[in-house]
């Protein structure tokens, strides 16, 4: 118990950092940019005439960090994470796994990138015919196999 007051300068002392962490954190701002690469809902532009339904996947952002429409077509989810992730990881990585050289190593993420963005972050597939549609379904599942090959080698 004497030891509890003893110590209460240091228990008041972290409070008062909470409390500043707290308030730190709810004055941040997310840019229009920045919101997009961290919510990938759809709700808005499905159920734009559905107030309470988009209400309800707002709600379901809040508690998740996401709702249930970034789960319909997760690939695609996936992809637009990574895109711009895979972009700055190019610029700040300082090393390349064994078997490859630099230029192999970035070669192979910016195929990623680009079979990425060509398919999920462009309306390419839907303006194609089908032999470009094939083509940008066969880039897509080549670089799945890349990056399933550069998983564990994604860090710096």
């Amino acid at each position: 118990m004497g030891q509890d007051i003893k110590n209460a300068h240091i228990l008041k002392s972290s409070t008062r950092m909470t409390k500043k962490k707290t308030k730190d954190y709810i004055n941040l701002s997310i840019t229009k940019k920045g919101f997009k690469n961290i919510n990938f809902s759809i709700a808005d532009e499905v159920y734009s005439k559905e107030p309470d339904t988009i209400e309800m996947y707002k709600q379901q952002r809040f508690e998740n960090g996401f709702d249930d429409t970034e789960t319909w077509h997760l690939d695609c989810t996936f992809a637009l994470f990574m895109i711009p992730r895979l972009k700055r990881f190019i610029e700040v990585n300082n090393g390349v796994p064994n078997g490859e050289t630099e230029e192999s190593y970035n070669d192979k993420i910016n195929f990623i990138i680009k079979a990425f963005e060509s398919y999920y972050a462009s309306d390419k597939y839907y303006k194609a015919e089908d032999d470009e549609r094939e083509l940008l379904v066969k880039n897509v599942k080549v670089a799945v196999e890349h990056l399933s090959k550069l998983w564990f080698e994604l860090w710096w």
